[in-house]
């Protein structure tokens, strides 16, 4: 048949990188020839790129670009602590550079505060400590009664014994040792014994009534050496026994 073409496919080069190559078509008629061919510099295969030669290309960049954002941010720094270093070593007073202002600055504040501390510490002590006890002339009383853990005590060494106990509970007292005179034991019966309790206190004495030498402060550390003892103690005393009034 005269007007049948035939067709006829040239070799054509491609591969995975996408290499210029020659690649052509050529179709050849009954009576004549058409030939499409393209050329390796054209711009539609050319500007295509292989996805491995896309991505190690923008790795590069971002490498690129990660090395001058580094190197300005270490620029930048340099440039502030200069400049803050600059500040620091100019001259504000008498000579003196700013940050030696700054340092004597600090130093004045940690002296003021340290004195005012020793100041009030000094303030604290003589004001608990000094006191005259000649001025300590209004006397104040508690009496009560307690039972001794013991078949019997009747021997007045033994009463002597229980007043020495006594006087050390008072007299080592924080609060009370200062007021605290004296007390007296009177052995009643058995193991039974009444005790009568002597404070002095100034002329001024309404707060101290009140709460330090108050009839639940004087009996409370009273009770406490008590639940303290040793009920070993041959001259134990029985706690809950303790009974104490003002008067």
């Amino acid at each position: 048949m005269s007007d049948e073409l035939e067709l006829k496919t040239f070799k054509a080069a491609c591969d995975n990188n996408n290499d210029p190559g020659d690649q052509g078509i050529e179709v050849i008629p009954g009576n004549g020839s058409c030939t499409y061919q393209v050329e390796p510099g054209t711009d539609e295969v050319s500007s295509l790129l292989s996805t491995p030669q896309a991505a190690e290309n923008n790795r590069t960049q971002h490498e690129v670009d990660g090395v001058d954002v580094n190197t300005d941010s270490k620029k930048r720094l340099r440039r502030e602590l200069q400049s803050l270093k600059t500040e620091l070593n100019e001259v504000v007073v008498c000579k003196l550079k700013l940050w030696m202002v700054i340092l004597l600055v600090f130093l004045v504040i940690a002296l003021v505060i340290g004195i005012s501390l020793i100041v009030c510490a000094v303030i604290d002590d003589s004001g608990d400590e000094n006191y005259d006890k000649s001025s300590f002339v209004v006397k104040r009383f508690f009496r009560g009664h307690f039972t001794v853990d013991n078949s019997s005590f009747t021997s007045d060494q033994e009463i002597l014994q229980l007043e020495q106990q006594i006087t050390g509970v008072y007299s080592s007292s924080p609060a009370l040792e200062r007021y605290f005179s004296n007390v007296t034991i009177n052995h009643l019966q058995d193991t039974t014994a009444q005790f009568k309790l002597q404070f002095m206190m100034p002329l001024d004495h309404e707060e101290l009534v009140r709460y330090t030498l108050s009839l639940k402060m004087v009996k409370n550390v009273l009770l406490q050496h008590l639940y303290d003892q040793d009920t070993e103690d041959p001259l134990y005393i029985i706690p809950t026994s303790l009974s104490m009034e003002v008067g």
